[in-house]
């Protein structure tokens, strides 16, 4: 039996996925965020930040040259042609650091508990990659709440929805589905129930 044990964690967006991988951290996970990934990659003068640029015009950068991802964002989820030419310049690049991440982990840590946060898991068809895939998953309302909370219009929170494969698919379709409606503390409890290979 192998000592890795390695998950792909996945979710709606504002469902808690944060919140259940800091869980993981607590308890001893190595946790290895794409989003993270992706705002290094990102930052000025970075091979990706030049072909985003190049892609999507100076009117996306601020003072400093980074990218204003409000602005980004609102481009992008206002159209799905955008959004496919942002993901075909950023998921490759976000791909080989994270699998270079999780490589080097397994070498230095023979046995290691290890998840790789990806938003987009499924409908970049990544669930063979691991060996169980965890969501998280809340309904339609607190996701739309949240999203409204974190600043972005009715509208805006809707795009994004849209722009996704639907929460109860992802959980339909995952070896582990927590629920992520009310506190962190009520979604850290369900980890305990979780049992390990």
């Amino acid at each position: 039996m192998s000592a890795h044990h390695e998950i792909g964690l996945t979710g709606g967006i504002a469902c808690g996925k944060s919140t259940l991988a800091e869980g993981l951290r607590a308890r001893g996970w190595h946790i290895i965020d794409t989003d993270r990934i992706a705002h290094q990659l990102l930052q000025p003068g970075q091979e990706v930040w030049k072909k985003v640029v190049d892609a999507f015009g100076s009117s996306i950068l601020q003072g400093d040259q980074s990218i204003d991802r409000k602005v980004l964002g609102r481009l992008v989820f206002a159209d799905p042609l955008l959004r496919v030419k942002l993901n075909e310049i950023t998921h490759p690049a976000i791909r080989s650091v994270w699998q270079r991440e999780r490589e080097e982990r397994a070498r230095t840590h023979p046995t290691h508990f290890l998840a790789v946060m990806i938003p987009l898991l499924f409908e970049c068809e990544l669930e063979q990659m691991f060996s169980a895939v965890w969501c998280v998953g809340a309904s339609r309302v607190t996701q739309m709440n949240r999203l409204q909370a974190r600043g972005l219009s009715e509208p805006e929170a809707a795009q994004r929805l849209a722009s996704q494969m639907p929460v109860a698919d992802k959980m339909a379709h995952s070896s582990v589905a927590f629920w992520g409606e009310g506190t962190p503390a009520t979604l850290l409890l369900q980890l305990d129930q979780v049992r390990f290979p």
